[in-house]
This record gives C-alpha cells, structure tokens and sequence, in this order.
C-alpha cells in the first residue's frame, strides 16, 4: 500500500488473521487510510537459505509465525484506536 514513510504510528501488533481483518473492516468503515505489514521471520535470509529451510521448523509455534502491524497517520492514530479496539471488544 505505501501509504506514508515518516508520519505514521503503528496502532495494532497481533498474531491473529481474524483480528486483522476486524481492525481493517473498521478502519474502512471509518474511511480511515492505514497501512499494513506482515513480519514472518521464518522466511528470512540467513546464509544459504531461509531460517526454515536450515534448521527446519520443528517446535515452532505456528499461531506465532506471522505478525500483522497496522499503521495509521499519526494524526488518524487517536481515532483509529478508539474503533480498533472498539472492533476488537465486540
């Protein structure tokens, strides 16, 4: 999405893809714009491969393996926790 580099404030930090998609819903609801990342350090470069293809991934968590970050402008952030968590309690 790309939305903005300096002026923004993460406002929501899970592990949960049903969450995600509630903190989304709102956040379109509100016609609030936001940003998102998914962060799965499983897939990341570590020497000749990734750090699951060379150590496998036996005794992972796999409710943990991707973490979702949702960002906002920093003068939508106030707002957007309110509905986030709003969403989030219902």
């Amino acid at each position: 999405m790309g939305l903005f580099f300096f002026n923004k404030e993460d406002i929501y930090s899970g592990y949960s893809l049903d969450e995600l998609s509630k903190v989304r819903a709102a956040l379109n609801r509100e016609g609030i714009k936001y940003d998102y990342k998914v962060v799965d350090p499983s897939v990341q470069w570590l020497g000749p491969g990734t750090k699951r293809v060379n150590y496998g991934s036996f005794g992972m968590n796999t409710k943990y393996e991707k973490q979702y970050i949702v960002s906002v402008k920093k003068k939508d952030a106030e707002s957007a926790k309110y509905f986030v968590d709003k969403a989030l309690r219902s």
